[in-house]
């Protein structure tokens, strides 16, 4: 049977807090009253879940803008904090966030946060109103699609990705039925080549933010910044009213980065966020 003397080290050390190394984590899209191609403006309400059994304050470590419009700035970028109990969940309201960060008007990009221990971070895109107005306050409300924030530590590169599964609509009749949308987030401090390809598509080349470019094609994502690109079949001539159409995207990565796909259905609005899989992993 253990001693008293042996016992009490063990006591102690039971009821120290545990301490768990501080990580940055990346949303690697992220919106404040941004204006949809048809008018509608989106949102991002986050959501911090802690399992652990100690508090952890989670604070706002940058953001890597793609647009940010601040016409009465309340104050540049604040850092503020939210300290989520043990074992508990906080939600980061979208009109909180647009405070914090200096009262925007107006965000697109990607977030970077800082937390002092284990904490799950998903970010919630909604699509809120059509009106241009301010940022709601509270829970939004509106149909949106859900991103998992990324440990910046862990971000895959350099190798290569597949976004899976994605959706566009060549020679429709009418309008297309869905949009597809890849995006880059790089928060280090070296540049990122970034090279697509389409495994499983017999043309040589894709509609890249309206613009017909050759495949395979390069883009350099530069530190701490964000790009998103609408992608888009090419039209056969001999062909019409096609039904939508699944494809596969190669993105080949030269160091990390935080890739993400987004489909969206043009009729409700209704998304669907894409993860990337390691293809070197396997």
């Amino acid at each position: 049977m253990p001693s008293r003397r042996t016992l009490l080290p063990l006591i102690v050390a039971a009821l120290m807090p545990i301490h768990t190394a501080a990580e940055e984590l990346i949303l690697p899209v992220f919106a404040l009253n941004a204006q949809g191609p048809d008018g509608s403006r989106w949102s991002t309400e986050v959501y911090l879940v802690n399992p652990t059994a100690q508090p952890v304050p989670v604070s706002i470590a940058g953001l890597l803008p793609g647009k940010v419009l601040r016409s009465t700035p309340c104050g540049q970028f604040m850092s503020q904090t939210r300290v989520v109990p043990p074992q508990s969940a906080v939600l980061w309201t979208a009109s909180g966030l647009t405070t914090d960060l200096g009262c925007a008007d107006e965000v697109l990009g990607a977030l970077k946060l800082h937390a002092d221990g284990d904490v799950r971070v998903t970010g919630r895109l909604v699509r809120h109103s059509e009106d241009g107005g301010v940022t709601p306050i509270g829970v939004l409300s509106g149909g949106g699609q859900s991103v998992a924030a990324r440990r910046t530590s862990k971000l895959p590169g350099p190798t290569t990705l597949l976004l899976p599964a994605l959706l566009w609509h060549r020679n429709p009749c009418g309008k297309a039925a869905f949009s597809t949308s890849v995006g880059f987030a790089n928060p280090g401090l070296e540049p990122v080549t970034v090279t697509l390809y389409l495994p499983n598509e017999g043309s040589r080349a894709i509609r890249i933010n309206g613009r017909v470019l050759p495949l395979p094609h390069q883009l350099v994502i530069e530190p701490q910044t964000w790009t998103q690109l609408r992608v888009a079949p090419l039209d056969r001539p001999d062909e019409v009213c096609r039904e939508p159409e699944s494809f596969d995207l190669e993105v080949v990565i030269d160091g990390p980065l935080a890739v993400y796909g987004s489909v969206m259905d043009q009729s409700s609005m209704d998304g669907r966020m894409v993860e990337p899989a390691d293809l070197h992993l396997n």
